[in-house]
């Protein structure tokens, strides 16, 4: 049992010193720490360097202590730098580590600094929409589909509409949307035209834009089919609510 334990540590200790070598841009110190450490030394590297480069989802504590080195770097560039470009990577970095509050306050002082700055529109509107706060996230959203309007394949002018819809400016929202889905398919889309026309009392409109998109998600590559199945169990269940 111990034998296996130190066979499992030790090839453990092995691949870290291997991932270190052939990926990490900090190698010599890491190697360092890994060669005079040993096992502890690979924990702190699999911890610290391993798994935030794999992407893999974490809690958010974890990823503000795993990403601190990180963080204390975007504030140190922000605060002595002190353009834009600074405080949106700030902004960007806060938003993965779930600070939002602050994001939005890096954001803010990005847009001081040059108010048509897509990614601290962009940024500023995703954590409005995320704290109800639509009448902000419009104002964001008309400034970046002014400059872009096919800002992030779509994104910006699919959030717009679901912005309006929000605000219950239900004329507005299906105008914008039925431009949107000449140009994108998003299925959120259709899922929110329906409900519009659902709330007008256009049922068989509802419907139509309901079962258009479960037959192109059907009809899609299979891909296109796993990433979206899920919006066709509720279309389902709106297209249940709507009646004949």
């Amino acid at each position: 049992m111990i034998e296996a334990i130190g066979l499992v540590t030790t090839g453990f200790w092995l691949f870290m010193i291997y991932d270190c070598i052939r990926n990490e841009p900090e190698r010599q110190i890491w190697l360092w720490i890994l060669l005079l450490v040993n096992v502890p030394g690979a924990i702190i590297y699999f911890l610290t360097r391993w798994i935030p480069r794999g992407n893999i989802p974490l809690p958010n504590y974890f990823t503000r202590w795993t990403r601190k080195r990180e963080l204390w770097i975007a504030e140190a560039q922000a605060k002595n730098i002190g353009k834009a470009h600074q405080y949106v990577t700030l902004g960007n970095l806060l938003c993965d580590i779930g600070s939002f509050d602050k994001a939005e306050v890096a954001y803010k002082q990005a847009l001081e600094k040059e108010a048509d700055n897509l990614q601290a529109l962009w940024g500023a509107a995703l954590i409005a929409v995320k704290n109800h706060k639509f009448a902000s996230a419009k104002e964001h959203l008309q400034i970046i589909l002014k400059i872009a309007p096919d800002y992030k394949y779509g994104d910006a002018s699919l959030i717009y509409g679901e912005t309006l819809f929000a605000l219950k400016e239900l004329d507005t929202a299906k105008i914008h949307l039925e431009q949107h889905i000449k140009n994108w398919s998003h299925p959120e889309a259709y899922i929110t035209l329906a409900q519009i026309l659902s709330q007008q009392s256009d049922t068989q409109a509802a419907r139509s834009y309901l079962e258009t998109m479960i037959a192109k998600i059907r009809g899609s590559s299979y891909y296109h089919f796993k990433r979206n199945r899920h919006f066709i169990g509720k279309a389902e269940k709106l297209l249940k609510t709507l009646g004949r």
